[in-house]
């Protein structure tokens, strides 16, 4: 398989909502790597809805002060949802567990043009590009 990871990559730090600061108080800073996030509020980041959100990026780093670096643009390896694992070529959401979904329709995924590249059906990981 062709190795996307990093291309194009644009780290930018955000607020942790409540819901990501949650999981970090609970399983530790490294439990929220890696998982999708959508803007919840002015500068503030959390984990989509139960039917899915806009993503807007992975989180690559959370800081003890609360604020993440989340990768908004580029290749990246997420996790898809279990049940609802996009396959290659659908446009994706993040649910409220930071992991993605397949878009219904393809416009609730605009603007954000999150698109899966690639997927492994064994392991649900999923290569996104964000744009």
């Amino acid at each position: 398989m062709a190795e996307f990871e990093r291309i194009g990559y644009r780290g930018v730090t955000y607020k942790a909502h409540t819901d990501v600061a949650g999981v970090v108080t609970a399983s530790g800073k490294s439990a929220v790597i890696g998982l999708g996030v959508t803007l919840v509020a002015d500068g503030k980041v959390g984990f989509g809805g139960a039917t899915g959100s806009r993503l807007l990026g992975r989180i690559c780093q959370y800081e003890d002060d609360g604020y993440v670096t989340v990768q908004d643009c580029g290749y990246c390896t997420m996790i898809g949802e279990a049940t609802a694992c996009p396959a290659a070529g659908d446009w994706v959401l993040v649910n409220n567990e930071g992991k993605l979904i397949a878009s219904k329709s393809g416009t609730d995924a605009v603007p954000t043009n999150a698109q899966a590249i690639s997927v492994n059906a064994t392991t649900k990981e999923v290569v996104a590009r964000i744009s």
